[in-house]
This record gives C-alpha cells, sequence and structure tokens, in this order.
C-alpha cells in the first residue's frame, strides 16, 4: 500500500510538471474560489497540500482534515479584500475515530452597492429589454458551500473528498454549479510529507446562453518538519500547482514555533507575484498578478480540554491596497 500510494503521487507530479503551458488566463468563472481561505495557509504563501491539524484544510486539501487532534474543531475567518469585496468564511470538523473526519464549511465572497450603469431601451423596443431592474445600484455575491470526509486508508495515507455546491448573483442574475474535490497526504517519514489534490472538478455556470468553466487546479506538495529544540520547531512548505488558466506556479512557506505557543510564518509565489505577460504591439507588457508575499503570525493556547488560536496574515498587494486576513479556531475533546 505504501508503495503504491507513492508511485501514485509520484506520477501525478511527473504529470503536472509536465503539463502544457498554453492555458488562456479569463477564461474562467467564479474567480473567488482562487482566493485562499484561513490565515494560517496564506501565510505560507497558499503551499497548503501538506498542511494538517487545521479545520480550513476542507477548502485546500480535504485529506487534511483527518489529522485533526481533537474531537471538533471550529474555525471562522473574515478578510477586507480588495475594492470593497469582503471575504467571510467557516469550517467544521468531527472526528468520528476509526470511521473518519467529516466537515462542513462555507465561503461568502462580494460587494453591495455598486453603481448601476443600465441600458435602457425606447418605448418601441421595451419587448427586447433584458435588464428589467431600474436600481441605482445593484450586489454581487458568491458562495460555496461544502461537505467534506477524510480518513486514514492506511497509518501513513490518507485520503479525502469534497463536495460543494457553488451559487453567484449577481443583480437580478444568478447561476449554480456544483463541484467535488479529491485530495492526498501520504507521510513519507516522520518529518517528510507528500501530497496531491484535484480541485474543483464539476460543472460550467452558465448565464444566459454563455457557459464558462470553474478554475479546475491541481496541485501537488511536500514538506519537511523539524524540531530543533523543545522551545522551537519548524517546517518548509512547497507546491507546485497547475491552474486552469495560468502557467504553472510555484508556491513556498516557511512557519516556525516558538514554545508551542506562537507561529511566525512567511511565504512567496514563484511565477505568480510580479510576473508580466509578453505585451503587444500596441503597449508594454503588464503585471498579471499584483500579489505579493505574504507574512503571518499565529497565537496557540491549550488546555487540558479544548484549544484556542489565532491567525493573522499580511498579504503584500501592488498598487492596490494590501489585503489583512483574520482565523479565530477552537477546538476541544480527546
Amino acid at each position: 500500500m505504501k508503495k503504491l500510494a507513492l508511485v501514485t503521487l509520484l506520477a501525478m507530479l511527473y504529470a503536472v510538471t509536465g503539463y502544457s503551458q498554453t492555458a488562456k488566463s479569463g477564461i474562467n468563472a467564479l474567480a473567488f474560489l482562487k482566493i485562499g481561505v484561513g490565515g494560517k495557509q496564506v501565510s505560507l504563501g497558499s503551499a497548503a497540500t501538506t498542511l494538517t491539524g487545521d479545520p480550513n484544510q476542507m477548502f485546500w486539501n480535504p485529506a487534511g482534515i483527518v489529522d485533526e487532534p481533537t474531537d471538533f474543531s471550529a474555525s471562522v475567518s473574515y478578510s477586507d479584500w480588495l475594492l470593497g469585496l469582503k471575504q467571510e468564511a467557516g469550517a467544521l470538523t468531527y472526528n468520528l475515530s476509526d470511521i473518519g473526519t467529516l466537515g462542513v464549511g462555507f465561503i461568502t465572497f462580494g460587494v453591495s452597492g455598486i453603481p448601476a450603469d443600465r441600458d435602457v431601451l425606447p418605448a418601441s423596443l421595451s419587448s427586447l429589454q433584458i435588464d428589467q431592474q431600474t436600481s441605482s445600484t445593484y450586489d454581487y455575491n458568491d458562495m460555496a458551500i461544502v461537505l467534506s470526509f477524510a480518513r486514514h486508508v492506511s497509518d501513513v495515507l490518507s485520503l479525502g473528498v469534497n463536495v460543494k455546491y457553488l451559487h453567484e448573483t449577481i443583480d437580478d442574475m444568478s447561476a449554480g454549479a456544483f463541484a467535488v474535490d479529491i485530495g492526498s497526504d501520504y507521510r513519507v517519514t516522520d518529518f517528510w510529507s507528500v501530497g496531491a489534490k484535484l480541485s474543483n472538478l464539476g460543472s460550467d455556470i452558465k448565464y444566459y446562453d454563455i457557459s464558462s468553466p470553474i478554475p479546475l487546479t491541481f496541485s501537488v506538495g511536500t514538506s519537511l518538519h523539524n524540531n530543533f529544540s523543545d522551545a522551537l520547531s519548524g517546517a518548509l512548505y512547497f507546491d507546485v500547482v497547475q491552474p486552469q488558466d495560468l502557467s504553472q506556479l510555484y508556491y513556498t512557506g516557511i512557519d516556525l514555533n516558538v514554545i508551542k505557543m506562537v507561529d511566525f510564518r512567511f511565504g512567496y509565489k514563484f511565477n505568480y507575484s510580479d510576473t508580466k505577460d509578453a505585451g503587444t504591439s500596441l503597449r508594454a507588457p503588464i503585471e498579471t498578478s499584483i500579489e505579493g508575499f505574504s507574512a503571518g503570525l499565529g497565537a496557540n493556547v491549550n488546555l487540558a480540554d479544548y484549544g484556542l488560536r489565532f491567525d493573522y496574515t499580511f498579504t503584500q498587494m501592488h498598487l492596490l491596497s494590501d489585503v489583512h486576513r483574520f482565523t479565530l479556531s477552537f477546538n476541544w475533546g480527546k
């Protein structure tokens, strides 16, 4: 079983590193699914494929929720995103021992009060008017509802799956889609893990007669862990990510834990941040992303039957305002 799992993960790694680089940007709908959830994960540069012990892993690699150290875990996250957009998320997981771990979560993303610039046809053509709304503003909202399940297949291999319902509302128009995520995590040694995930495999979302795919993404990752002393431990995370609409990306992050109470985290996305396109005959190359480095701080309080953790993440944004994320997590049992 161990050899089979390792061979499978290496084959997936070969597949993603050999993926065609002809991806076309801008083809995906529901772009909010590309925005990371959870202060801990984002502070590591989104290199979260092999992260475990956090209910927010259902949004990254569902196999990671099976290693929750307690019976019940809950987490809420908030981010004041760019241009007034707000992201809110919540996750619950329950450990059913040998059966596995169940989880449920949600993500909301959007903004209200957008000024409406409506085209109104003359009265003689009113029957052809598509936009029937008359308000001076409109709202945009995205939502994802996630059901997650993961379990240990062996002592070193865990598998997980998500079933997701996705919904988007723009003014008085709305559309929905279903998707699944599949993930794995394999502990090669006590200090080395590898993992893989396929996210957002599902139906297109359709407005009028136009269908657009949701952001299908495949990732493989690895992490190394080390206890330097009783008071200091650290981990290095590295992911190779192939989105459907971008070239191959490389995420990396570092986590340093002091006396099991405070975490200092840093992350960066290579081939993503500060990357420019080829330009055209009419314009110079422009940046395809405005995101820079991430840094975060985590504080842990662990008592006999429960624990509390607060995570804060800062993400640098060129040209626009920097982004701040906040996550509060609680667990109890065992």
